[in-house]
């Protein structure tokens, strides 16, 4: 594999979040003013530092966070919103309104048909009009936007392109099942770097479980379409869409932070490492292209780790996020059970994190979800089948 040219954080800009064309801001809020301050902030890091987007860090010494900052900045109701989101006690309307759907097909319309993003959407609704159209399906981006009809357009149209992208034209009206997924894409898929965590929050929340050096894949696509089917199985679940997911990246234990190896290269993998033998950032913008392109409403993102070094990635990678995301997320800096502490502070479940007392994770629960979904999949084959 040729060695990407090394970059400074200096170097690290908004715009390295995007994927085809698509901006981060896109998760419905627009980068404002404080992002330039938060980049400015962030470049001047040092190890003295280390947890500068911290929230309760363990560095007393550590200045007001940037973070906290844009917190005490907000309307009192917004910020509100923020912690309601991370604790679970904020929920959408469950009922749509008939003429929110017919707006939302209005604002379908007013976006550009020569546009790439809604030639796909074109296509779908050609193929099968009553899978685009089902009002179970639209409700689904009508809540991960709650309720904002221009958004959701946004959002559906962006999904059917990216689907087409990932499975092509024959799977873009079909609910992605399992079989659809190639060997390569199960092995992605079964490396456990994606997991459902085994207990859902005391909000009722499942939570999306993520470690990337536990990531095992041929192509950067094979791992998308594992997380796209992962995800949107997690939508299945009604409460999942009234309250939002939550996600935990844990990055704790044994963690392979010189050389974040995928498969062997001798094995036709590919290995997730820069030429720094740092953290692989293409995946990482790659991979947030799925939750803008379902109809999801992550409300939390907690990235735990043990490593000043992972710090400071997170903290270059905390910049380039929109407000929406970047106010709901938590880094937690210390050892497993200082994470795990941070993590219950929060109403998340700990006793199912899959990494077990030596730092390694585990797998049993997530092939006992594997084989639950084959049933799942089995009768959705069946139906979609008899359908056409």
């Amino acid at each position: 594999m040729g060695k990407r040219p090394k970059r400074s954080v200096s170097e690290l800009r908004v715009q390295d979040m995007g994927v085809h064309g698509l901006k981060v801001s896109d998760f419905e809020d627009v980068l404002d003013d404080s992002t330039a301050e938060m980049s400015s902030a962030a470049m001047s890091v040092d190890s003295s530092n280390s947890n500068y987007f911290c929230i309760g860090g363990s560095n007393s010494s550590t200045p007001t966070p940037c973070l906290t900052r844009e917190l005490n900045q907000l309307p009192m109701p917004s910020r509100e919103q923020v912690g309601q989101d991370l604790y679970g006690m904020h929920s959408v309307d469950e009922n749509i309104s008939p003429e929110l759907f017919e707006q939302l097909l209005r604002e379908i319309e007013m976006i550009e048909a020569s546009g790439s993003n809604r030639e796909a959407y074109d296509l779908a609704v050609h193929l099968s009009s009553a899978y685009v159209h089902n009002e179970a399906f639209l409700t689904m981006f009508l809540r991960a936007t709650e309720g904002d009809c221009k958004k959701a357009a946004k959002r559906l149209v962006r999904h059917f392109s990216t689907k087409k992208r990932l499975f092509g034209k024959e799977k873009l009206v079909k609910d992605i099942t399992l079989s659809d997924l190639d060997d390569y894409d199960m092995e992605a898929l079964e490396s456990g770097g994606f997991q459902v965590l085994a207990e859902r929050d005391l909000a009722g929340r499942s939570v999306l479980y993520g470690r990337y050096t536990s990531m095992r894949y041929r192509t950067t696509d094979n791992m998308l379409r594992a997380l796209w089917y992962i995800w949107m199985s997690i939508l299945e679940d009604p409460i999942n869409q009234i309250k939002g997911v939550v996600a935990v990246g844990y990055e704790v234990g044994k963690v392979p932070l010189d050389r974040f190896d995928g498969l062997a290269e001798e094995e036709g993998g590919f290995e997730m490492y820069n030429a720094e033998g740092g953290f692989d950032r293409d995946l990482a913008r790659q991979i947030i292209s799925v939750p803008l392109s379902v109809p999801a409403r992550p409300v939390g993102y907690h990235l735990c780790t043990d490593s000043h070094q992972w710090v400071h990635i997170l903290n270059m990678i905390m910049v380039t996020l929109c407000k929406f995301i970047r106010l709901r997320m938590r880094i937690h800096h210390g050892s497993d059970q200082e994470c795990k502490y941070a993590l219950m502070t929060h109403g998340l479940p700990t006793s199912c994190i899959p990494v077990d007392a030596e730092g390694n994770v585990t797998l049993s629960f997530h092939q006992d979800w594997i084989r639950q979904r084959r049933q799942v999949d089995a009768s959705k084959t069946q139906s979609w089948h008899s359908s056409q």
